[in-house]
């Protein structure tokens, strides 16, 4: 976006036209840029509990005084219990890339292997199932595809101006639109056949695909000869997922089934896209898995119009990668699934069990960084619990969030438009190329905010770690970093709509260094799961808390719930206190097939409660034809101390959750609505 600024001050933005992943257009939320700069609830300088936590008491310091407290503290607490007992969790809203990677160089710089996300509820339990399967997560080439199954994505109302353009010019131009959701959602709308699974069964959709892919003889025959391995293994075993069962567990016909099945076996090139509606499930990773050989055994991996491997843009490495491994001969993370350590460090799960347990050891200090945890993660009250056991919280956000409430010091975050650091999308727009673009700073932070880098940089050099973080500002870090590309940030500038980089694709390309699996083939077959004692074979497992899985539960809480509706207006929780997007949904809902509706004595717009065995939030009806009659959708985002409404992770469950990824079943529990 272009932000046109007066005397210090933004006045307002636009898009810039021919930018390279927007193409000049602005989401609600981009619109929105001024209202959340300027948003009067922004914390505006560093504060110190004094008192009971959640008491409201706090006293305002400075930067310096904070700075030395935390050093202090993280000082004490690593010659006392070692570097270990020390956890950074980050969240989604100061953006991944260079902040994440800055969060993984102090610890490695510390010494403590206890990086934590909650991204166990996003992507990296897909990443993981498509890891083990074939080595890396491609990108869609919706540019050249023919046919686009989206499973689980509505990119209208989640990417809007980069893939949701991208899908609508793909099926302007003539590709075939697939949409796979338990909901009826825009981007169903649009498509030429829409399946409506049961939440939770999309592992058993999968494995129903593949049975008449492979019985029909529909799959590439020569890659999977050359490429595969154990592919019997594979043909065994989908045998008993006929689409008359698989029929059963979805809900979905079985002509349906094969219908779409077919399509996908003869139409190519193919994207067949999963993204987050996947991931809040306990059977999530297998389902990847399963998803993942659907693209391999149809000739859709690395090929115009499929599924591409890209690699990372080649920008400077930040993370300090060699002294983690140094660390971890020394001492053990707290984590209990090693394949999602591998690829993101700590899930939230794991965390809040050693802040519980106190096992392997005690966990005694917490940094929360851009993570609204309490709210965010399953089973919301909990949580709260949880962390009041931590000894030392620090939190640094743009908001008094739930976390920050309980904390020890509360620092205020600078937005992105008040200071600079670049933006990279590999393999967007064009399949073949990286885009890489500069976030200019365009206006003083706020009061005393200070940016995610400034923050890490001080506490470093505060801790003595200069030699680590050299740099005096973001701008010589954005120049560090940029160095590999031979670009400079001054070159940057002078590029708003953003520069494209060539991918170097040949140096991973399959047919010269095979796949990155411990075979170098697609894995039909998982050696690496078997030695961990998970399923080789991606078995579908019942979710946790369903019809099928807790029929004691039915009686009592007769409809299947989902926590995951996402809103063109919210990202997570953040922009839902923002006067101009809560105007366009100034309320939680729980979205409500008609029907059912009317036998529960519910009527459009009525205030309803929507109750599971963990509790009870309130919410607004909107009655829709959208939704299966047994199944309802709760808006998510609401609930931080700043907005306002429940948050709808009262209702869920932490303690079930996927064996592989610890994800929990957010978005497949079962709950109950009615009117006081």
């Amino acid at each position: 976006m272009t932000a046109h600024v007066d005397s210090g001050k933004l006045i307002t933005v636009s898009g810039i036209p021919n930018h390279l992943v927007s193409n000049g257009g602005l989401c609600a939320k981009g619109l929105s840029a001024v209202e959340y700069e300027y948003d009067r609830r922004r914390l505006k300088k560093p504060l110190l509990r004094k008192g009971e936590r959640r008491g409201g008491n706090w006293q305002g310091l400075s930067w310096d005084e904070a700075l030395e407290i935390i050093s202090n503290k993280l000082r004490h607490f690593k010659a006392e219990f070692g570097a270990e007992s020390v956890v950074w969790h980050r969240g989604s809203a100061p953006g991944w890339g260079t902040n994440w990677d800055l969060v993984k160089r102090f610890m490695n710089a510390f010494g403590s292997p206890n990086i934590s996300s909650p991204d166990h509820l996003c992507h990296t339990p897909r990443e993981i199932g498509h890891q083990y399967t074939y080595g890396l997560l491609p990108v869609a080439d919706y540019e050249n595809a023919k046919l686009i199954i989206l499973w689980g994505f509505n990119p209208v109302n989640t990417a809007l101006p980069s893939i949701g353009r991208a899908v609508l010019d793909a099926v302007e131009r003539g590709s075939k639109l697939i949409v796979i959701d338990p909901r009826f959602t825009t981007m169903a709308s649009k498509a030429d056949i829409f399946l409506q699974p049961r939440p939770g069964s999309d592992g058993a959709l999968a494995l129903g695909m593949l049975n008449q892919i492979i019985q029909e003889g529909l799959y590439d025959k020569e890659f999977v000869e050359k490429w595969g391995y154990r592919f019997e293994n594979l043909r065994a075993f989908v045998k008993k997922y006929t689409p008359a069962k698989v029929s059963q567990l979805t809900w979905v016909a079985s002509d349906k089934i094969r219908e779409v099945a077919g399509i996908y076996g003869t139409v190519r090139p193919a994207v067949l896209e999963s993204q987050n509606g996947l991931d809040q499930h306990t059977n999530v990773t297998q389902t990847a898995r399963a998803i993942a050989i659907l693209q391999a055994i149809t000739g859709n991996l690395d090929v115009p119009g499929g599924h591409v491997f890209v690699p990372h843009i080649p920008t400077r490495d930040l993370r300090l990668k060699e002294k983690l491994q140094t660390t971890l001969k020394q001492t053990k993370s707290i984590s209990k699934h090693p394949l999602y350590f591998g690829a993101k460090g700590v899930s939230t799960p794991d965390l809040l069990d050693a802040i519980d347990s106190s096992v392997p050891y005690p966990i005694k200090a917490l940094i929360i960084q851009g993570s609204g945890i309490i709210g965010a993660v399953s089973d919301e009250n909990a949580v709260r619990e949880t962390l009041k056991k931590v000894e030392f919280i620090v939190v640094h956000d743009q908001y008094m969030t739930a976390a920050a409430e309980i904390a020890d010091i509360v620092l205020p975050a600078a937005t992105f438009l008040e200071y600079t650091h670049i933006r990279t999308e590999n393999g967007f727009p064009h399949a073949n190329a990286h885009t890489i673009a500069l976030s200019n700073k365009v206006v003083e932070p706020l009061g005393e905010s200070r940016s995610d880098p400034r923050f890490i940089f001080e506490l470093a050099r505060k801790l003595g770690y200069e030699r680590y973080f050299p740099w005096k500002s973001e701008e010589e870090l954005v120049d560090y970093e940029l160095e590999p590309l031979g670009l400079t940030i001054d070159q940057l500038k002078k590029h708003p709509e953003g520069m494209s980089i060539p991918a170097n694709r040949d140096a991973i390309k399959y047919e010269k260094v095979g796949f990155g699996t411990p075979t170098g083939k697609v894995e039909f077959y998982s050696e690496t799961f078997e030695r961990l004692g998970y399923n080789p074979l991606p078995e579908f497992q019942e979710p946790a808390e369903t019809p099928f899985s807790r029929p004691d539960l039915v009686e009592e809480y007769p409809l299947i719930c989902g926590t995951g509706l996402k809103l063109q207006q919210f990202t997570q929780g953040r922009f839902v206190n923002l006067a101009s997007l809560k105007a366009i949904r100034p309320h939680p809902f729980v979205e409500i097939h008609c029907e059912t509706a009317k036998q529960l004595g519910i009527e459009d717009d009525d205030w309803v409660f929507v109750e599971s065995p963990r509790g009870r939030i309130r919410v607004k009806a909107k009655l829709s034809l959208g939704v299966h009659p047994s199944v309802v959708f709760v808006s998510y985002g609401w609930g931080q101390p700043y907005a306002h409404g429940q948050s709808a992770n009262i209702l869920t469950d932490g303690q079930a959750r996927c064996p592989i990824s610890s994800a929990t079943g957010n978005r497949s529990f079962l709950c109950k609505v009615y009117k006081k």
